[in-house]
């Protein structure tokens, strides 16, 4: 009887398995880079660390060893924020109309990507903290003490959860009747009512 290695064919179309790197090659660097490109291809669900592990070519151990958690990796590696910060910036009294035309904006995929992600991944108390610290660093600080009348930090928050459900809507829920709506009338609709937190009509 001959004796020898085994060969497992390969049919020409499989895809072979990545070859891990070794341990002190396996930067942080390369599993952000994975981690960032599966969790906005997959969101936070769909990118388990064995997934991201295989992408960045290392042990599944080494994501946990160098991040402690896929939560803390998901937070490092995604932009909380959503590039945000340069629309809030201009004037107060057209603030509103811009959110909304910001976040539907075809030209930033990213943004829905990113959000999916993110509310994913919201039930988990590290994500959710993470989340009320934006709502507060991003918006709250910034914009409180520039509202006139009454309760400026409540009509912020209230501001940013109506935005919320607009994107529930759209990137979550994909209600037909919003996402079949022009994209003017529903910037000019809903921006306008975000605005009235905003600004009172009984405010300068």
């Amino acid at each position: 009887m001959a004796y020898g290695c085994r060969v497992t064919q390969t049919s020409p179309g499989a895809q072979r398995p990545r070859a891990l790197r070794p341990a002190g090659l396996a930067t942080r660097t390369a599993i952000e880079d994975a981690a960032r490109s599966l969790f906005a291809e997959r969101g936070f669900d769909g990118a388990s660390v064995r997934a991201i592990a295989a992408e960045a070519g290392v042990d599944p151990a080494l994501v946990i060893r160098h991040f402690g958690s896929k939560e803390a990796l998901f937070l490092r590696t995604v932009d909380t924020s959503l590039g945000i910060g340069t629309v809030l910036d201009g004037p107060l009294e057209t603030l509103g109309r811009r959110l909304v035309a910001y976040f539907l904006d075809p030209r930033r995929p990213v943004i829905r990507q990113r959000y999916v992600a993110l509310a994913q991944a919201a039930h988990h108390d590290q994500v959710r903290e993470e989340m009320i610290r934006h709502t507060a660093e991003t918006y709250v600080g910034p914009l409180a003490p520039r509202l006139t009348g009454p309760h400026p930090e409540l009509r912020v928050a209230l501001a940013v959860a109506q935005l919320g459900g607009l994107l529930n809507l759209l990137f979550l829920q994909r209600d037909p009747i919003v996402t079949a709506a022009d994209p003017e009338v529903v910037i000019a609709t809903y921006g306008d009512a975000i605005q009235r937190l905003l600004t009172p009509p009984d405010t300068p």
